[in-house]
């Protein structure tokens, strides 16, 4: 069971040659089977699983220290098919930081329980700025993978290139007082700060 022990140097390299689907075998094929690591989705979902590990959630968030994460899924599931649920593969029996995950589906956010993190997989920009709107001040990670994502109040953009493409709402982040970790703005490709999108320098 790998943790925060993980080198995060070793991630950035593999991300930044396109080498994220190999990393993702060396952690997690050894511990299932049924994780297939030549659907795009498990990218996705290996960001998931990771993003806990690089951003400080409010020291309130959480009930007690054996809570797990609790993931929601917002609209049609993007991870699964007729031949099983990736998302629930990638996260079974793993850790970040400490916690373990729990998964949850829904058509809107008011239809989980109070979640850390929230994948929207609708289409809607409308639809998704007003639910994220609605969640107010909780600290909630949203995420997504869809373009225009962070105007909408989203808080991390994934965009699939020839690798995964990483943008950042820091405003929102400072908000919901959420720290992003420097380590992922090393990888970040764009943030939005003082309500301006710029590309990062490398």
């Amino acid at each position: 069971m790998i943790r925060r022990s993980n080198s995060f140097g070793l991630f950035r390299r593999l991300l930044r040659r396109g080498g994220l689907a190999l990393w993702l075998s060396g952690t997690l094929l050894a511990h299932s089977q049924e994780i297939r690591l030549n659907d795009p989705r498990t990218l996705i979902a290996g960001y998931l699983r990771n993003l806990p590990n690089f951003v400080e959630w409010p020291t309130n968030t959480f009930a007690s220290a054996e809570q797990a994460w609790r993931v929601g899924v917002v609209g049609p599931n993007p991870f699964s098919d007729t031949t099983g649920d990736i998302l629930e593969a990638v996260l079974r029996g793993r850790q970040a930081a400490g916690r373990t995950f729990e998964i949850w589906h829904a058509p809107t956010p008011q239809d989980l329980p109070p979640c850390e993190m929230l994948f929207f997989a609708l289409k809607d920009e409308g639809e998704i700025a007003r639910m994220i709107t609605e969640l107010g001040d909780r600290p909630v990670l949203t995420v997504a993978e869809r373009a225009n994502f962070l105007e909408a109040g989203g808080l991390i953009e994934l965009r699939r290139r020839q690798t995964v493409q990483i943008a950042i709402n820091l405003d929102r982040a400072r908000a919901l007082h959420l720290k992003i970790s420097p380590k992922l703005l090393e990888i970040a490709n764009e943030v939005l700060e003082n309500g301006t999108r710029r590309k990062l320098k490398r």
